[in-house]
């Protein structure tokens, strides 16, 4: 698992048929259209040049293609439990800075074809979805299963709001 930073290493949680998982992973994966994030910066490099290795020959990531995806980044599998763990550590640190880089970023439900961003940066993710989903930059965080919710520790504490 890669270490949580602010704006490039991200958390995203994931709905794949019914099943919720976390992942920290590079930011740049989750431009879901490559094809529209090229276009968009009206690039003379392919699409393909600006996808992650993870990502190669999945230019536009959607239900279809999900599975594989899903498959090349298991390395990237984040559970509750350990983000808490991490993130407990990060606040008895005492570097109130470090504690956003556990906001988790994306919600990227598969089942549903909506992508939901929190992303805190201006470039907008959820301009870049497949064309028969739904992009939106809101909270997300209600629609986190309770069980899952690593910023609520033992105590039922919000770790963000101490």
């Amino acid at each position: 698992m890669l270490e949580p930073i602010y704006a490039e290493n991200v958390i995203v949680g994931v709905v794949y048929k019914k099943q919720f998982q976390w992942y920290v992973t590079d930011r740049e994966l989750w431009y879901l259209d490559y094809v529209k994030f090229a276009q968009a910066f009206e690039s003379h490099l392919a699409a393909d040049e600006y996808i992650e290795p993870e990502r190669k020959g999945i230019e536009v990531l959607s239900s279809e293609n999900a599975e594989l995806f899903l498959k090349r980044i298991e390395s990237y599998k984040a559970d509750g439990a350990t983000l808490l763990k991490l993130f407990e550590d990060k606040i008895e640190s005492v570097d109130e800075e470090d504690v956003l880089d556990f906001s988790p970023s994306f919600l990227v439900d598969f089942d549903e074809k909506t992508f939901y961003s929190l992303f805190p940066e201006p470039a907008s993710f959820k301009e870049y979805v497949p064309s028969d989903w739904e992009g939106t930059y809101e909270d997300f965080t209600g629609l986190i299963p309770e069980i899952e919710k690593y910023w609520v520790n033992k105590d039922a504490e919000n770790l963000f709001e101490l």
